[in-house]
């Protein structure tokens, strides 16, 4: 798998996008002084004026001029998955939609156990049941149809006969965005999640909402993500996946970018401006964010619980419920942005053998076994408008059987 990596090795600017939160106290016209000759050139190069529009972006603005099974399988590709890696391959045979796990796309550091990548699997699956309704269907889904071992992670059966049963989550398909930016002080009414949205069999949600208990969670988050970017060989895998350009956008179509980071308006185009930061950069800014912002604004936490998360249903369970959440958060205004350093952690110290130092922690924070927390996420009321994350085309994911 290719990758546009930027290596500690590689030679450094001593201007890095670190310094753009300095410009944020410039003045407009001191910012806009900086965007001729070089530094102009570099922000066309870094889509400083393009972000959200051009191919990676097509099928968010074009999902709701879709009908039929090609609007139920593009839900899927644009569903919330780790690290936006899209770890789908998808197979239509007539009203028969396959699911397969796509090995290529797996981050065996950052994700030791492949909860999340099965988990982002079954958020596909999710998003393609909840716009199958509207669209006219009724679906019958099986997981794992050729063995727990198998790749092939699910089988979605399409029938006509649709329901309005999730109108609303299906029209909120394509503004559902993750919101890594700073979240108001207002309180979050968890009265809008009902049962509907709240509940997939093999999985459930649990709410810490104390203030005491959050703190104490935020503190772990800080924690975890200190040692995921100590950790240089999981650094590293998860800067493979960061698409500083462009450039690198429109080749890769997948992972993270700065119009995802939840950076205010004048400091991203700072940032685009300047040559692209290094790995250690990067996660200097994550762990001043994850302190100073993601847990300091956080109104709540949400944790989606199995019974095993080691299982793989139950991983993929996990994902159709974490699905439906993002949704019913985005009909209720709300940002939800997904936070996993602390099972990561405890994913990677278990694979390489090392001492576990979260999961007792983590369990008392939950008030149940670690094993049974297996994704978790910040929710509030945003401050920011979240930036679009780039999408492969149908084309690229997307295989039909062929008959004559």
């Amino acid at each position: 798998m290719a990758t546009d990596t930027v290596t500690d090795e590689s030679p450094e600017i001593a201007f890095t996008r670190r310094d753009a939160l300095k410009l944020a106290g410039l003045g407009i016209g001191s910012v806009a002084t900086l965007g001729v000759g070089v530094g102009g050139l570099r922000a066309v190069t870094n889509g400083a004026f393009s972000a959200g529009s051009g191919d990676p972006y097509d099928l968010w603005h074009d999902w709701t001029t879709m009908s039929g099974i090609e609007q139920v399988v593009a839900a899927g590709v644009l569903t919330c998955n780790p690290h936006n890696t899209q770890p789908w391959r998808i197979h239509v045979d007539g009203d028969t939609i396959d699911v397969h796990s796509d090995p290529s796309r797996r981050m065996p550091l950052n994700d030791a156990s492949g909860r999340e990548h099965f988990a982002g699997l079954g958020c596909a699956v999710e998003n393609m049941v909840i716009a199958a309704g509207p669209a006219g269907f009724t679906t019958n889904v099986v997981l794992f149809p050729d063995g727990i071992a198998s790749e092939h992670v699910a089988r979605i059966v399409l029938s006509a006969g649709g329901t309005g049963r999730d109108r609303d989550l299906a029209a909120a398909i394509p503004h559902r965005h993750t919101n890594r930016g700073p979240y108001t002080s207002e309180p979050v009414d968890l009265g809008g999640f009902t049962e509907q949205s709240t509940r997939v069999d093999g999985a459930s949600l649990l709410w810490i909402t104390d203030e005491q208990t959050r703190e104490r969670l935020g503190r772990l988050y800080v924690e975890a993500t200190e040692a995921i970017t100590a950790d240089t060989a999981q650094s590293t895998e998860a800067f493979t996946w960061f698409r500083s350009s462009r450039e690198s956008i429109d080749k890769h179509r997948d992972g993270l970018t700065l119009d995802g980071q939840g950076l205010g308006g004048l400091t991203l185009f700072a940032a685009k401006l300047l040559p692209a930061q290094s790995r250690k950069d990067g996660d200097a800014y994550w762990v001043k964010a994850t302190r100073e912002v993601h847990t300091a604004t956080a109104a709540a936490y949400g944790v989606i619980a199995v019974d095993d998360v080691t299982d793989r249903t139950a991983q993929v369970n996990g994902g159709r419920l974490l699905a439906r959440m993002h949704l019913t958060a985005t009909t209720l205004g709300l940002g939800l942005h997904h936070m996993n350093q602390i099972t990561e952690r405890i994913d990677r110290d278990t694979a390489a053998g090392n001492p576990d130092v979260f999961s007792a922690r983590w369990a008392a924070l939950l008030g149940r076994p670690a094993s049974t927390g297996l994704l978790s996420f910040r929710i509030g009321h945003p401050k920011r408008t979240p930036g679009l994350s780039p999408r492969r085309s149908l084309g690229d994911v997307v295989t039909t059987s062929v008959t004559n």
